[in-house]
């Protein structure tokens, strides 16, 4: 092969390899004001991230991932931008990110999808909360058991009242979600919803804080759905985006 010819060859190579390790190239710059990440319509996080729940991004406790979204909904690029402070809860909401598709921004005026810097933030879902709570409470208990105080104090029997449940909820014998019977009065699920500009949901509705019970939950996800087309707010001009319902079960 001809000496000029090698060189092209290499050359061209090199150039290459410089443009696929740049994964940054052509991505747009970060903006001071980021854009709070929404899935899009079938990539419900529920059922793809089961162990995850969708946070406040304003939550210190919340890992906090930026990502690229691209005009496709495609996330790409993603990273912690503020950490939950556990290892494991950042990496599953990482993990998460890609697994979904979210809505693109657009631009004003012309409404075309683009590329944009967006924010997501994730928490435990109830069943990962429920299984820290059952793991303290059995340290508790043997915490008191060891210290020979167990019958000196009601914090120390409480604290072997809290293992027997553990106990019970480990061997099957309980279920590791209280019945609505245990409820307090006035449990309240906050749900989140988005809408377009005619008031009809864009993705489906999200538990973002649990009452506690997945019957009062799913009831009011329900009563969320069913809020459509009337979320349209009164304004002349239309509006989309997000907002949060509280809605409270009391016990009569």
């Amino acid at each position: 092969m001809p000496a000029w010819r090698s060189a092209v060859l290499t050359c061209v190579a090199l150039l290459a390899l410089g443009l696929r390790a740049d994964p940054v190239r052509g991505a747009p710059s970060v903006p001071n004001d980021l854009r709070e990440a929404t899935p899009a319509i079938g990539y419900d996080p529920r059922g793809r991230c089961p162990d995850l729940m969708a946070a406040d991004p304003q939550d210190g406790s919340a890992a906090l991932v930026l990502l690229v979204v691209g005009s496709t909904g495609v996330p790409s690029q993603a990273s912690i931008r503020s950490t939950s402070g556990s290892a494991s809860l950042d990496a599953a909401a990482l993990k998460c990110v890609m697994k979904l598709r979210f809505l693109p921004a657009v631009h004003a005026g012309d409404g075309v999808a683009m590329d944009s810097w967006q924010v997501i933030a994730w928490k435990w879902g109830r069943s990962q909360t429920a299984a820290a709570s059952t793991a303290a409470a059995g340290t508790a208990a043997t915490t008191a058991a060891t210290g020979g105080v167990a019958a000196q104090s009601a914090a120390a029997q409480s604290a072997v009242a809290q293992g027997a449940v553990a106990s019970a909820a480990v061997s099957g014998a309980v279920a590791a979600t209280p019945t609505p019977a245990a409820q307090p009065s006035g449990a309240a699920a906050e749900v989140r919803v988005c809408v377009d500009a005619t008031g009809r949901l864009t993705q489906e509705p999200v538990i973002i804080r649990t009452s506690g019970d997945p019957g009062l939950d799913e009831a009011a996800l329900r009563i969320a759905r069913s809020g459509a087309p009337y979320y349209r707010p009164a304004a002349a001009t239309p509006v989309t985006g997000c907002a949060q319902l509280a809605i409270r079960f009391e016990n009569q």
